[in-house]
């Protein structure tokens, strides 16, 4: 008996899945040597979305010597590695599958910055995006953060990441921008080798940008479990208390709270897609509303100065919140929380 070519199509395509599944027990990433502690949070977002999945899956991580995110992105092309992730990048973006829901609900582009001892009293006199686009800022060869500030109009110096601290100590350029988090974290030890590196107190700059998961074009399956295993973690609240229990998150949120000069910029690299990810997945407003915050202070307490892209910190009177300007402790740097 000849069985009909739906039911052969439907047996072919269980026999597909079945393997794959098969196959899907260990998740496989690969990733740079000595690295993976510094990233343990990032991990943990993926081990998330294994577990709020239907698939029994764990994560394999392998270290390899010397391993490049450009190396990386070929593995997984190659099918050599299951899943990476990174800073939002098109390239990646159109030559990989992208789970889009941002790993550090944007603090990622929550950026701080550090500079050579010498120069801090300079800092003191920024008010303004354009003051600070005076500076030179060092970035990572084939970081995404590099092509986003060249676009705003930022003169950025690009290098190896391994040599962006020696440079700074040596003055080689004059900023060198951290997320907030990253920063808090590596900062400490960093100024055991590095002793005239220092945290600017009273500057940030804030873009829409994140790492993201990324999976090999073609295994739509994969893209759709981790998706919703990451929909189920932020459904049931396991997400937020993941987010909220990490140290260095915990101590960026509470220390970037008290930062006066914050400005926030466009992101020019982001696709329609990644532009437009739910509001729920992002810390804070990263909309740009200058305008409106100038037309919100108060003319006879401390207006707001005529600058591009400033966000002030909203404080609460009597009768009207307003927005205002005003100088607040300076960072410590210290062990996290």
């Amino acid at each position: 008996m000849k069985l009909r070519p739906t039911i052969v199509g439907i047996l072919a395509s269980f026999l597909f899945f079945a393997g794959n599944v098969a196959q899907a027990e260990t998740l496989n990433i690969a990733f740079p040597s000595g690295l993976k502690e510094l990233f343990k949070y990032e991990f943990s977002v993926i081990e998330l979305a294994l577990e709020h999945s239907d698939a029994d899956m764990s994560l394999n991580v392998t270290e390899i010597d010397g391993l490049s995110g450009s190396r990386l992105v070929e593995m997984l092309k190659a099918g050599e590695t299951d899943v990476i992730f990174g800073g939002y990048s098109p390239q990646r973006n159109e030559s990989l599958l992208q789970i889009n829901i941002p790993m550090t609900r944007g603090m990622l582009g929550h950026r701080v910055f550090v500079t050579h001892r010498d120069n801090l009293a300079a800092f003191g006199r920024v008010k303004t995006l354009a003051d600070l686009k005076h500076f030179c800022i060092g970035a990572g060869s084939d970081w995404p953060d590099a092509d986003i500030m060249e676009q705003n109009g930022f003169c950025v110096d690009r290098a190896p990441r391994n040599r962006l601290w020696e440079m700074l100590e040596n003055k080689r350029f004059t900023l060198l921008t951290r997320a907030a988090y990253e920063a808090f974290r590596e900062l400490p030890e960093l100024q055991e080798k590095y002793p005239d590196l220092v945290l600017i107190p009273d500057i940030s700059l804030v873009y829409k940008f994140d790492f993201f998961i990324y999976v090999r074009k073609g295994n739509t399956q994969l893209q759709e479990l981790l998706t919703t295993g990451l929909e189920r973690s932020y459904a049931s609240g396991a997400f937020m208390k993941n987010f909220e229990s990490e140290p260095s998150l915990k101590r960026a949120l509470a220390e970037l709270s008290r930062i006066p000069y914050t400005f926030t910029i466009q992101n020019p690299i982001l696709d329609t897609t990644t532009e437009n990810i739910d509001a729920k997945y992002w810390h804070g407003n990263l909309e740009l509303n200058t305008d409106e915050n100038r037309h919100l202070c108060p003319e006879t307490e401390n207006p707001c100065p005529d600058q591009e892209g400033i966000n002030m910190p909203s404080i609460k009177g009597s009768s009207q919140s307003y927005l205002i300007a005003a100088k607040t402790p300076t960072l410590s740097i210290g062990p996290s929380d």
